[in-house]
């Protein structure tokens, strides 16, 4: 019963570090992928397409295209996140807070983990039916990022938050520990 206890009060003081405006919400991590899928989503019509011109193999084609999706997309995201929270992410001189964009930008890569799992097989998938189905790379490529890209800037935007709570409630106990020795 004890440990239930426990477990339930830990979430609850990890949904409250969630909701602090200091820490990130799906709404910011969502708000900055957005371009970013637009950015990735060229980058993979792109890739397809000049691929295309060197085989026509699928699979080569749709791996090429994963490659430029994912290079544009994390390019283009990580200046757009700190653009878009630059308030949040600005000292009062106008200094970056390093090493909070570094726990935001961490919390992303750690869910990036498991977002990237969707966004493969979406993109993937998609993108394979589309070459099979007569669609031209470039044309499979758009339809492929902008579905792959919205699905998994939705999982990562859901759970990005989630690990940057547990992250900063994790820091409060270290320091509180710290503090009482």
């Amino acid at each position: 019963m004890k440990d239930e206890e426990t477990n339930t009060n830990l979430e609850e003081r990890i949904e409250g570090a969630e909701s602090d405006s200091e820490t990130m919400g799906f709404g910011s991590v969502f708000k900055s992928m957005l371009p970013s899928v637009v950015i990735g989503t060229l980058a993979a019509a792109g890739c397809q397409e000049a691929c295309s011109e060197y085989t026509t193999n699928p699979e080569i084609i749709t791996l090429s295209g994963m490659i430029g999706q994912y290079v544009g997309g994390w390019g283009s995201y990580l200046p757009i996140h700190y653009y878009n929270n630059k308030e949040r992410l600005t000292d009062e001189n106008g200094k970056i807070k390093w090493s909070q964009y570094a726990q935001e930008m961490g919390s992303v890569v750690a869910s990036d983990q498991v977002g990237d799992i969707g966004w493969a097989a979406t993109y993937g998938i998609t993108n394979e039916i589309a070459l099979r189905s007569g669609a031209s790379p470039i044309e499979a490529g758009l339809f492929s990022g902008i579905t792959s890209g919205v699905a998994y800037s939705a999982l990562t935007a859901i759970l990005a938050p989630k690990v940057n709570a547990v992250i900063n409630y994790m820091k409060s106990k270290l320091k509180g520990g710290k503090n009482q020795e």
